[in-house]
């Protein structure tokens, strides 16, 4: 999580070298900064304390770890417990290297002339596309505990096997954060420039590179399975194009639509609120349902 407040942060200061509106030119994305920004800054601020709780409910001893059996896996997953962990470390510190480059990747918004006059906006859009998909991360690790694949590999050390954090392993944060940011701004991008078609195909698909490749070395670190990773990259992919496609101006009747995430000690939520043709219609999404 601290990534992500370090690309808040250059995001900040790329975008500050043009920080006045053109009030003659049309918005592309309905929002409210003065409450929105601070609302999903507190957010995500007060997430990283939760990462902290979920590690320590996440914990196996070594009691849990002698009950687990690889052949309970999935033949899909199966073979990821059984990889030969010589190569762990070094795939960990890659793929740690890969998703802060990939959460860093919205500042490169900031070199186009026309985006970055909304730069208030977008810090705020981006903000949100993270804090709602930390609410499908959080909401996952709490339903789901699953073990990590190197809990289950008898190469390594009992004191490698267990721990705080080991058994998160459904779904892969760090794909699912990268995913958010490299989606993000190819939608963003694409809006602003109305690319469509096949072009717009071809961005998606560098924009799934960085992201597979995360996911590529989370599995060969032992971290997580294929699909975990799979998991994450759809939930990353999901919040990076539809947060920011919530708040898009379509033409001038266009639905108003305002995003307000929310953390509490057994979970988070978000509640969305949009203006239907002078009617409001209020979704609140929890970690235990969506209620309309």
């Amino acid at each position: 999580m601290r990534q992500i407040i370090i690309a808040f942060t250059c995001l900040l200061l790329t975008f500050t070298i043009s920080a006045q509106r053109d009030s003659t030119r049309a918005r592309i994305y309905n929002m409210h900064p003065k409450w929105q920004l601070p609302a999903a800054g507190a957010f995500i601020l007060v997430s990283t304390q939760g990462f902290h709780a979920l590690d320590k409910n996440a914990t196996l001893t070594e009691a849990d770890v002698l009950k687990l059996n690889p052949n309970d896996i999935n033949a899909f997953d199966r073979p990821t417990a059984l990889r030969d962990p010589s190569g762990f470390k070094k795939a960990e510190g890659k793929g740690d290297f890969l998703l802060n480059f990939s959460v860093l990747s919205p500042a490169l918004l900031g070199f186009d002339k026309t985006i970055r006059k909304d730069w208030v906006d977008l810090v705020t859009l981006y903000m949100a596309s993270q804090a709602f998909d930390n609410v499908l991360y959080f909401t996952s690790i709490a339903a789901v505990r699953r073990p990590r694949p190197r809990a289950y590999n008898t190469g390594l050390p009992m004191g490698d096997r267990t721990g705080v954090g080991m058994s998160k392993s459904f779904f892969s944060g760090h794909v699912s954060f990268s995913s958010t940011a490299t989606f993000f701004l190819v939608k963003v991008y694409t809006d602003y420039h109305q690319v469509k078609g096949l072009r717009r195909i071809l961005m998606y698909a560098v924009a799934a590179v960085p992201p597979t490749v995360v996911g590529y070395y989370r599995v060969e670190a032992g971290r997580h399975f294929k699909t975990d990773v799979l998991t994450g990259f759809i939930a990353g992919a999901t919040s990076g194009i539809l947060v920011p496609e919530f708040f898009r101006i379509k033409n001038k009747n266009a639905n108003a639509v305002s995003f307000s995430p929310y953390y509490v000690p057994n979970g988070g939520g978000a509640t969305l609120t949009m203006a239907l043709n002078g009617r409001k219609k209020i979704s609140l999404v929890t970690p235990e349902k969506l209620v309309q």
